[in-house]
C-alpha cells in the first residue's frame, strides 16, 4: 500500500498503524478510508463509551466476536494504553484484556456482548479469579444484571474514569496536628490500604512485533 499519495485532508494524520483494526471514520484522509474499505474493513456505527447510535468506525473483525464487541474491546485497551504500556489482549485464551494497575496488581477485564450460559461463565471465572483483580463490562445496560452473580459489572459508559482510578496515585498522610499526641499516634496510624486480592498471577503471552504502518 506504500505508494498511495493524497494532497487532501492535510489537517489530518498522514500515516496510519497497518496493525490497528478500528479506526474513527472522521479522523481519516478520505484516501485512507477508501483504502481501508478496498482491504477488508467495514463502516460500523457505535456509541462507544456513550450512549446512542454513536460514530462511524472502519472495523476489520478478524475474530468470531460481533462488531459490538470487538470495537468496545478495541477501545478498552487503547483506553489503557494512555496510562500504561504493560497491558495486553487476548483473541482466545485468557481474558479480553488485562493489565497492571499502579500499585502493581494485574486486573482483567471480559467484554460481554450476549447473555452467557452459567457453564460458559464458570469456564471463565477459573481464568478470571487467577488474577488479583476482574471486572466485566456489557455492551448493554440490560444485561448487567445477569452478569453481577458472577462478578463486579459494568456498562460501558463509567469505563474512562474506572480507567483512570487505577492509575490515580494514593493520598499522602495527612500530617499530624500539635494537639495530637505520641501516644495518639501509635493507637490510630495513618492507613490506606484499599486494596484486598492477592492470588497469583498467570503468565503473559509474547507480544507479537509490530508490522510498519502506511506512509504517505
Amino acid at each position: 500500500m506504500e505508494g498511495y499519495k493524497c494532497t487532501c485532508g492535510a489537517d489530518k494524520p498522514s500515516r496510519i498503524d497497518s496493525n490497528r483494526q478500528v479506526f474513527v471514520k472522521r479522523e481519516l484522509r478520505d484516501y485512507f478510508v477508501d483504502l481501508l474499505l478496498k482491504t477488508g474493513y467495514r463502516e460500523v456505527r457505535d456509541p462507544a463509551f456513550s450512549q446512542g447510535r454513536g460514530i462511524a468506525y472502519l472495523v476489520k473483525n478478524t475474530t468470531g466476536e460481533s462488531n459490538r464487541h470487538f470495537i468496545l474491546w478495541h477501545l478498552i485497551y487503547e483506553e489503557i494504553k494512555r496510562y500504561t504500556d504493560d497491558v495486553k489482549y487476548h483473541l482466545t485464551r485468557g481474558p479480553d484484556v488485562e493489565f497492571t494497575s499502579l500499585d502493581g496488581r494485574r486486573i482483567a477485564v471480559e467484554v460481554e456482548a450476549t447473555k452467557k450460559s452459567d457453564k460458559q461463565m464458570q469456564r471463565k471465572l477459573k481464568v478470571l479469579k487467577k488474577y488479583d483483580e476482574f471486572f466485566i463490562v456489557v455492551t448493554k445496560s440490560q444485561d448487567r444484571e445477569h452478569y453481577e452473580e458472577y462478578g463486579t459489572t459494568y456498562t460501558r459508559t463509567i469505563i474512562p474514569k474506572l480507567i483512570a482510578d487505577y492509575f490515580k496515585p494514593e493520598p499522602s498522610p495527612e500530617p499530624k496536628t500539635k494537639a495530637q499526641s505520641s501516644s495518639e499516634s501509635k493507637t490510630r496510624p495513618h492507613t490506606n490500604s484499599s486494596y484486598l486480592y492477592q492470588q497469583p498471577i498467570i503468565p503473559l503471552e509474547p507480544t507479537k512485533p509490530r508490522k510498519k504502518g502506511y506512509i504517505l
